[in-house]
């Protein structure tokens, strides 16, 4: 009796793991990792031929995501205290506000029939513009200068062939009177 109830033990036991452990092998076969590399190209600086290149590894579960910059700060107020008293305070409190300027880039992966890989990304490029004198050369107040950000924020859907350079986007901004390409390749590594 012993004996028997060890053997459907053992048994029950050997059947509850194996599908967990078959289920191991088919999500492992799922995942495949990528090696994906963003070009983008500023058509309206000459020096920046070849642009700049971003690559990162993600696989298709999961989300890539690539943050570089700035953080600039920008003076949104003042106070001095005490002004008009007897107290009068040397001491100006300034209140500032960060921006966030460079590249960020999130990126998902999704495979695709024949091959094919569908890249959804959202490119965002930002930058502080300054401001040029006016052009009868009047001192302008310091509060007057504040920066302006000068943000292209694009966002990528398309399928692509892994391996194979593709323009996935291009914009020519009227407002700074840039012009901006997007080049993706995507290539599987495992």
């Amino acid at each position: 009796m012993k004996r028997s109830a060890m053997v459907l033990a053992s048994a029950l036991l050997a059947a509850a793991v194996l599908p967990v452990r078959a289920q191991e092998k088919k999500d492992v076969a799922l995942t495949a990792t990528y090696k994906v590399e963003f070009r983008i190209r500023d058509g309206s600086d000459a020096a920046a031929k070849d642009g700049r290149r971003y690559t990162m590894l993600i696989d298709t579960t999961g989300q890539g995501t690539f943050h570089v910059g700035d953080r600039v700060p920008v003076a949104t107020g003042s106070f001095q205290s005490g002004v008009g008293g007897a107290g009068v305070s040397p001491l100006v409190n300034t209140q500032f506000s960060y921006f966030d300027t460079g590249v960020n880039i999130d990126t998902k992966l999704i495979e695709q029939q024949q091959g094919k890989v569908t890249i959804n990304a959202t490119i965002d490029v930002s930058t502080i513009v300054t401001h040029k004198p006016d052009t009868a050369g009047a001192v302008q107040s310091v509060a007057l200068l504040q920066p302006t950000v000068s943000q292209i924020r694009i966002g990528v859907n398309a399928t692509v062939s892994p391996g194979k350079a593709s323009q996935v986007a291009s914009i020519d901004d009227p407002v700074s009177q840039r012009k901006f390409d997007v080049e993706a390749v995507v290539t599987k590594v495992q």
